[in-house]
């Protein structure tokens, strides 16, 4: 059983439960994006945590370990990476109103989908740009929200 997926299932969970319970103190129109994708995330979520439930049953039922071979600097690695993400999301959140949503967000994901490194380069800049893309129709043009999209300077 990898009990990173099994943690990562849980905690979208309950972030999408965080979610869900503030979008209901949000006004009506700008509600249901937020209760959508806490719905999608809490069931995605809770999906993987099935996955790895059965799949661990699986395992436990043939009474085979598998080997896996994790090199320990590799998981040490992994794990500062992990942390170094969460430092760029918090630094993300807290400079949007300074820099603005379009340009922190593309520092945002550039930093971070170069540290992860799991997809091309330009898979990385084709899923950023369809993200800022469909984040700035859905939040800006099609609730209205006053979502600041250039830094306070140019606004």
């Amino acid at each position: 059983m990898n009990k990173n997926r099994l943690v990562l299932g849980l905690f979208g969970i309950v972030l999408a439960a965080v979610f869900f319970t503030n979008a209901h103190g949000y006004p009506e129109a700008a509600a249901q994006m937020p209760l959508i994708y806490s719905v999608t995330v809490a069931l995605l979520s809770l999906a993987m945590v099935c996955s790895e439930l059965l799949r661990w049953r699986a395992a436990s039922q043939r009474d085979d370990a598998p080997a896996v071979a994790t090199d320990e600097v590799e998981v040490r690695s992994r794990y500062l990476v992990t942390a170094v993400v969460f430092v760029l999301a918090v630094a993300y959140v807290s400079v949007i109103g300074t820099l603005g949503y379009l340009l922190s967000t593309l520092l945002f994901m550039g930093l971070s989908l170069l540290l992860i490194r799991t997809v091309s380069v330009r898979f990385a800049v084709i899923g950023t740009v369809v993200l800022v893309t469909v984040v700035c129709l859905v939040f800006v043009q099609f609730l209205g929200l006053p979502v600041p999209l250039l830094p306070a300077a140019f606004a």
